[in-house]
């Protein structure tokens, strides 16, 4: 495969060789575009939704969160939902004004300041393969169903191997082929939501008044302000991911107007795919008691509504669902080690390898590659440490959000022609109290602790090699261009 060194390309190589040797020398203004623009706002929701595959929220988180807070998952993701609307609100302002791929870490350097985004860089290089990993493990899980016999670690192995080639096909093909797979995986959440509707066995009103399961008694009782509490926080993870439309910014045409489509509408095709389906399954059990005292809730519920045969379809499909988000996670993944290579927030020598691009399909293939690679070790980790390492990364990351939309706003304000958010100063406001409570409810928990000091750790290590490393080699590391807008490029 030819490869033809990405953005920046020349232009940033003499800002990089240049700009210290040559008085006044004017530093460029934006990156050469290297990546394919050729996706509409579809094929950017197509891609994102994918990665967040409500599916396996349902089927996984969904179905934990019935055992512990019963019908108060309602509740729980109903708030959740509203949470991360304002979350996505933030994303859409940043994404607008700096339509750059690197998601988070994007964003962050280029309002917050470079610090933090190094920090957000850092928790995001160990989160992305780690979900990689925790996603493959769980393939098997699925697929076992059918195939029996199947070693999650080397279906895991297998997995990523196979996901990570997918990757590299360019971006084009990726969101068609991610979004076949997301029409089936939407095809199962209708199936619950028409068998629970279907088959309604309690009042509507019955999911607006939060009772668990009593393992005690075996009955129902009211779920506290802290289950509740916690019961947000599972939602917000279960819908995470709707800031990945980010990442693909500099291959979405149009950007500056349209990237703001696509994270709002992630957000709310995800919510409304992940809360009805599990209201429906609550309203269809025949018994709430039995489904909360479930292992597994969603499968029981199916088994009970569909019988034997199609459940196995139904699970197999999930499989199919998981396999999809890992290939929308790779493509992310490799765009973030791409573009903090392009920005030289690594040291040159890897820099020069991983922002090359393909010359054919223009995807940043070596990057991608070793991203596929840290999650290929990732999969060699005990499920219970991945998960651990994995829990408090995602308040860090929304937390910066909000911070860097407060940033944008106090410094370079509105854009012209960018996405402007309504109701400001709320979304940013309600986000940071709500990441709050979630660390005051964490800190609460000894079982999280372990969890939050990974982050830390991380978080701790990004600033350590900002302010160690890039900062001495400010003019030559860390350049934080713009993209060059679709309207440039066509000049």
């Amino acid at each position: 495969m030819n490869d033809t060194e990405g953005t920046p390309g020349s232009v940033a190589a003499a800002a990089t060789e240049v700009m210290p040797a040559v008085v006044g020398a004017a530093p460029p203004a934006a990156y050469e575009a290297s990546l394919s623009r050729s996706l509409g706002v579809g094929g950017n929701v197509l891609i994102t939704l994918s990665s967040i595959s409500p599916a396996s929220s349902v089927f996984v988180l969904g179905g934990a969160a019935l055992v512990t807070f019963g019908t108060g998952v309602i509740w729980g993701f109903l708030i959740a939902g509203i949470v991360s609307i304002l979350v996505a609100l933030c994303y859409a302002e940043l994404a607008s004004a700096h339509p750059v791929a690197g998601g988070d870490y994007a964003l962050v350097s280029r309002t917050l300041g470079p610090a933090f985004g190094i920090a957000t860089f850092a928790i995001s290089l160990l989160s992305l393969p780690l979900i990689v990993a925790v996603f493959a493990l769980g393939v098997a899980d699925y697929l076992g169903v059918a195939i029996s016999g199947l070693s999650p670690e080397q279906t895991a192995l297998a997995v990523v191997v196979a996901t990570t080639v997918i990757s590299c096909f360019n971006i084009r093909t990726n969101a068609w082929l991610t979004g076949v797979f997301l029409f089936i995986e939407m095809a199962v959440l209708a199936l619950l939501c028409v068998l629970g509707l279907v088959h309604m066995q309690h009042p509507i009103t019955s999911l607006f008044d939060p009772q668990m399961l009593d393992t005690t008694t075996g009955h129902m009782a009211p779920l506290a302000i802290t289950g509740l509490v916690l019961a947000i926080t599972q939602g917000i993870f279960g819908y995470n991911g709707f800031g990945g439309s980010v990442y693909f910014a500099e291959e979405t045409k149009n950007a500056r107007q349209t990237i703001a489509k696509a994270v709002l509408w992630s957000t709310v095709v995800t919510i409304l795919a992940e809360l009805l389906p599990l209201a429906a399954v609550v309203l269809g059990a025949t018994s709430q008691e039995k489904l909360f005292g479930s292992d597994l809730p969603i499968e029981a519920f199916l088994a009970e509504r569909a019988g034997h045969a199609l459940t196995i379809i139904v699970l197999v499909a999930v499989a199919f669902a998981i396999i999809n988000a890992i290939i929308a996670i790779s493509l992310q993944s490799g765009r973030l080690l791409y573009s903090a290579a392009r920005d030289r927030a690594l040291p040159e020598a890897l820099s020069i390898q991983l922002r090359k691009v393909s010359t054919k399909g223009k995807v940043p293939v070596i990057a991608t590659a070793v991203m596929g690679a840290f999650a290929l070790l990732a999969c060699l980790v005990p499920m219970d440490v991945l998960l651990t390492a994995t829990g408090s990364t995602l308040t860090f990351s929304y937390l910066f959000i909000a911070l860097a939309a407060i940033a944008h706003r106090r410094g370079k304000g509105r854009v012209a022609g960018g996405y402007t958010m309504p109701w400001w100063p709320l979304a940013p406001v309600v986000t940071i109290i709500a990441i709050g409570m979630i660390f005051v409810v964490t800190l609460t928990d000894p079982t999280q602790w372990l969890s939050l000091g990974i982050s830390f750790i991380f978080v701790a290590a990004g600033f350590a090699y900002y302010y160690l490393y890039l900062r001495p080699r400010k003019g030559t590391h860390l350049l934080l261009l713009d993209a060059v807008v679709e309207e440039e490029t066509n000049a």
